[in-house]
Order: C-alpha cells, then structure tokens, then sequence
C-alpha cells in the first residue's frame, strides 16, 4: 500500500512539474480558469462573440503566389470580444482584401485588387500568444506586377463558424519601389504594443455584403509567419 501511494504521489509531482508553466498563471489568477477552463489543457477558449479587429501592416517581403520573392505586406492582427482588452482566440474563415492605388477620399465604391481567403485550419496556423493574447501573422503579396511606390489599402474580415461577420477599417501602406523596400521592412516589423493598443484599436463593422471567393489554395500555403520577437 505505501508503495502504491509512493508512486501515485511521484506521479503526480511529475505532472505538475511538467505543466508548472502553463499552471502558474491560474495559480495567481483563478478567474482565468473560470472564463477560459480549456487553457488547464493547453487549449484556449475561442471567442464566438468578436466585436473589433485590430490590424496593422508594413512594407515586407516574401513569397509570391508563384513562388518567387515578391514585396508586399507583413501584418499582425487582433480580434477582440465583448469587454476583453486582450486579443483572442478565433475560429472562422479569414479573408483580406488588397486595395490598389488606395484613396481614402474617393466617391465609389474600391474594387479589392485581390482578396486573400485564409480557411479556419489555415488561420489557426498562424497564431501565438504573448503579452497582448492572441495575435495572428501573416504575409501577402502584392498582386501588380510594376514595381513603382504606391498607396494600397488592406482590409481584413472574419466570417465565424456560425455566420458572424466583422470587418476592419482599411489600413492604408505606404508601398515603396522594389529598391528600397528591404531597408523599410528592416527597420520594424510594426507589431502591435500595449502602448498602441488604445489610440489604434480599429472598431469592426459589420457587413451585409456575401463573403468573398476564396482565393487559390496555393496561396495559403504560400503565406508565412513573422519570425517571432
């Protein structure tokens, strides 16, 4: 009996020492485990009920979907719920939408140059998690072939599994000539900070409009995460 008790008592110091990590943060908040029980196993709540989006973009380079190097936009996005000051965790199809030779004033209605279409499975493959929550990484390209500075537009939307849909406001990027756009995506990968989080949340619209076409399946391979900082 005292050696089973033994053995019972290792094992369970050697699962909490494993997942001490994961544990230390319900330790000193238990109201986390309250909101989010299915962090206890390493898999953390999905938000059902997202209110805004916050994203912000640069000048970047990367693959094209023909598999050459292409500049274009890397960016890190947010999705917030009701009355949470972190980002979360999402399920749902993500699209964004390229906007070429963007003019913030203009009186009709922008074609999307390009639309992007992340499928949930994608998407979850580009999340982490850090001080700020949840926060999604991705490239894309731009989709002209010239190679002239220009102003673009992206627009990022998420269509959840049940049918919500929550769009951003269009960030507007500098796009500079091919010749000068690895020195400005050297400078800073414009990841959002706590101290930007208050003068930059974007608030989400919801829209009406149907979803858009999917973009090509090679594409979402295509797109890769930001080297972690």
């Amino acid at each position: 009996m005292n050696r089973l008790l033994f053995a019972m008592t290792m094992a369970g110091l050697c699962l909490t020492m494993a997942g001490c990590s994961s544990t230390d943060s319900l330790i000193r908040d238990t109201s986390i485990l309250v909101r989010d029980p299915g962090r206890l196993v390493g898999r953390p709540r999905v938000e059902k009920n997202v209110v805004r989006i916050v994203a912000l973009w640069e000048p970047s380079d990367g693959k094209g979907i023909d598999d050459k190097p292409a500049r274009g936009f890397a960016g890190q996005i947010l999705f917030f719920g009701t009355g949470t000051d972190t980002g979360c965790r999402v399920r749902g199809t993500v699209n964004i939408y390229e906007y070429d030779e963007y003019d913030p004033y203009a009186l009709e209605e922008v074609t999307p140059l390009h639309t992007f279409s992340f499928h949930p499975d994608t998407w979850e493959g580009h999340r982490t998690e850090g001080t700020l929550g949840h926060s999604y990484s991705c490239f894309v390209p731009y989709m002209n072939k010239h190679k002239n500075q220009v102003n673009c537009g992206l627009r990022v939307e998420l269509i959840t599994d049940d049918g919500q849909k929550i769009t951003s406001e269009v960030t507007e990027v500098l796009l500079p000539t091919r010749s000068v756009a690895g020195r400005a995506a050297a400078k800073s990968r414009g990841f959002v900070r706590e101290s930007q989080i208050g003068g930059m949340l974007t608030r989400a619209v919801a829209t009406d409009t149907e979803a858009a076409e999917p973009a090509q399946d090679k594409l979402e391979s295509l797109s890769i995460p930001l080297p972690k900082q």
